[in-house]
């Protein structure tokens, strides 16, 4: 008889086992139904692009530079990344005595009519995509804000965006450099995928914000917490006497709900609670006292999905900010890089991995999320 029991228990189990991975929600294999991510394997007419491409302080000159060979000028990439609208940045490093760079566009019938010159006073040092505000929203890096190519030794940058006609496709370009003395580079070829909005039927959805997890430390959402850059300082009171105290940043996410939609646009809106440190109370009382400041941001825009380095992008448009009772709301025309990196993504969870570099020491900040 026990033997029989035991036989039965086991076949549950096995049975229950065999119910429950049957019933484990799986990822739609066909992610892309619509092939949106196949639009960026059409190779796009460069003249169309040229027209749309807008480089602040460049001009537009018919024909083709005739390169020299006398500037040494290299690049230790050949492929990138661009987004509609928000459009790229070309990153170099200047050779000494540089003046300037032209760049035209080709495709495999050959070169643009036209190129772009763009002297020296048109670039401007390495920095994040359209990253007017560094510290903005949820994915402002900790640290520092970096652009995708930085850290590889460029120092110079060059801003392109596009107009609305260009879409999402493949163009190629050339660029070389100039000095002072009209010596110009022999160029460098880079191909550009223009990234489609959406791309991952997967991430649409509404998805509700659980833990971050800070270089390995665990923050749930709810929980304060006080980071590394606390500071101490004197603190001169009003009684007359000097004490010293210590300074602490501390937060807590009180909220954030993330919605991708199937038309490649998105909002999120983040909700956390700063504890600021009150100068004016403090030095009354001659201890730290803190007041707690709520803010609320929401931000929207188009996302998308690059599926060979399962990387998600946010480009944001437009965002409203309230801080302390105030509220701000601005239009980015060209598009700001909210965040561009790695994701993890099962059928009812989403990790969004941001990474960055400071003082030589990578740190790795994850955003954990449910579907909702």
């Amino acid at each position: 008889m026990k033997k029989v029991n035991v036989f039965l228990m086991g076949c549950l189990a096995v049975a229950a086992l065999s119910c429950s991975k049957d019933d484990e929600k799986k990822l739609d294999e066909n992610s892309d139904p619509d092939g949106v991510n196949k639009q960026e394997e059409v190779l796009l007419d460069v003249n169309a692009v040229s027209s749309g491409v807008t480089i602040e302080g460049a001009t537009k000159v018919q024909g083709s530079p005739v390169p020299s060979g006398d500037i040494e000028f290299s690049l230790d990439y050949e492929k990138q990344t661009a987004f509609q609208t928000n459009g790229f940045n070309i990153e170099f490093k200047a050779p000494a005595g540089f003046a300037g760079a032209y760049v035209q566009l080709k495709d495999e019938n050959g070169m643009a009519d036209s190129y772009f010159d763009i002297p020296v006073g048109a670039t401007s040092g390495v920095y994040n995509k359209a990253a007017k505000t560094f510290e903005r929203g949820l994915f402002a890096n900790k640290k520092s804000a970096k652009s995708n190519l930085a850290g590889k030794g460029e120092d110079t940058s060059i801003d392109v965006n596009f107009e609305a006609e260009v879409t999402a496709g493949t163009f190629c370009y050339l660029i070389c450099v100039y000095d002072g003395q009209g010596n110009i580079s022999e160029p460098e070829e880079v191909c550009v995928t223009v990234e489609s909005w959406g791309g991952n039927t997967n991430l649409v959805a509404d998805w509700d914000f659980t833990k971050e997890i800070d270089n390995g430390e665990t923050i749930n959402k709810g929980d304060e917490y006080c980071d590394e850059d606390s500071y101490t300082t004197t603190l001169d009171c009003a009684s007359g006497e000097a004490k010293e105290i210590t300074i602490e940043y501390c937060y807590t996410t009180d909220s954030l709900l993330m919605t991708f939609n199937s038309d490649g646009t998105y909002e999120y809106t983040y909700n956390d609670t700063d504890r600021d440190f009150d100068w004016d109370a403090s030095e009354e009382s001659c201890e730290a006292v803190y007041e707690d400041e709520e803010e609320i941001y929401t931000s929207k825009g188009n996302w998308a999905y690059n599926e060979e380095e399962s990387k998600l992008t946010l480009v944001e448009f437009e965002y409203t900010e309230t801080y302390n009772g105030e509220t701000e709301t601005g239009v980015e025309e060209e598009g700001y890089l909210a965040f561009d990196g790695e994701i993890t993504l099962t059928a009812d969870k989403l990790v969004i991995i941001e990474k960055d570099t400071y003082e030589g020491e990578e740190e790795v900040y994850e955003y954990h999320f449910n579907k909702k």
